[in-house]
């Protein structure tokens, strides 16, 4: 059984691919500029960017630019952040902190050490009343984050807004979690028939471990190196990139998505 869908936004951010146009640009063969980073977030004020931490950054960079393509205010779409890691900086002081001077752990820093920070700073920055999930799926977070997105289609005629992201980590985590580079993917999605429609897919539950899409080398390696990346080829797709592609999962179920006829 497939389920049909529309992506009517999508945005991307990660170590020299700070947004979309970036990414248009690595897919069409151009060299990846590594040093470009993505602008600070619309939606939070000053004050707030300088108490939210590196995660809630990293997956507002990507969620922003697919709200913006898809032509809706941040508050509107339902939104679903997927994460296998959560904030590794966070997590890195938090171990630290413990084990040297617990009497100095900061109190704003205890506060973002939950998983659903990032949602929660959305639901504040965008000023979102609706629902905003935070869930996590260790390395399939990008399967399971677009398995949760999609099925809330059944469920409601709203957009629906998927941030994939995972950080670097930081000290000893490294040896958990060996990133070299943090990624950020977002993408909106509705019904199918949409006139907003970039892309018209059409996806099924498949055992699948590996990801399969035709990715220019430089961005085929960024996949192994972050369990969010695996989110590329869908990515890719929506850019008009390959008629079926795989979103792998190690542990559960996979997704292969097609292409529809617009």
């Amino acid at each position: 059984m497939s389920l049909e869908f529309d992506v009517i936004g999508a945005g991307i951010a990660t170590t020299g691919i700070p947004d979309w146009e970036a990414f248009l640009a690595v897919l069409g063969g151009q060299p990846l500029v590594e040093d470009r980073k993505a602008p600070p977030s619309a939606l939070l004020s000053p004050r707030e960017r300088r108490r939210a931490p590196r995660a809630a950054k990293l997956s507002f960079a990507a969620a922003e630019q697919a709200c913006a393509m898809a032509g809706l205010e941040p508050s509107e779409p339902i939104a679903v952040f997927s994460s296998g890691m959560g904030d590794l900086d966070i997590t890195d002081y938090m171990c630290r902190t413990l084990k040297d001077a617990p009497e100095l752990l900061s109190p704003t820093r205890f506060h973002n050490s939950v998983h659903n920070a990032a949602s929660g700073y959305w639901s504040i920055g965008a000023g979102a009343t609706g629902d905003v999930t935070a869930i996590s799926g260790w390395r399939d977070s990008a399967a399971t984050g677009l398995l949760e997105a999609l099925s809330r289609l059944g469920e409601t005629e709203q957009p629906i807004l998927l941030a994939v992201y995972d950080d670097l980590a930081q000290g000893p985590m490294r040896a958990l979690w060996p990133t070299e580079h943090a990624f950020s993917g977002a993408i909106v999605v509705t019904r199918p028939g949409s006139p907003k429609a970039i892309a018209r897919l059409s996806a099924k539950t498949i055992r699948a471990r590996e990801d399969c899409a035709d990715l220019p080398a430089v961005l085929a390696e960024r996949i192994p190196d972050n369990p969010a990346a695996r989110l590329l080829p869908l990515l890719a797709q929506v850019a008009g990139h390959g008629q079926t592609i795989t979103v792998g999962a190690e542990q559960g179920p996979g997704l292969q998505i097609s292409a529809r006829p617009a």
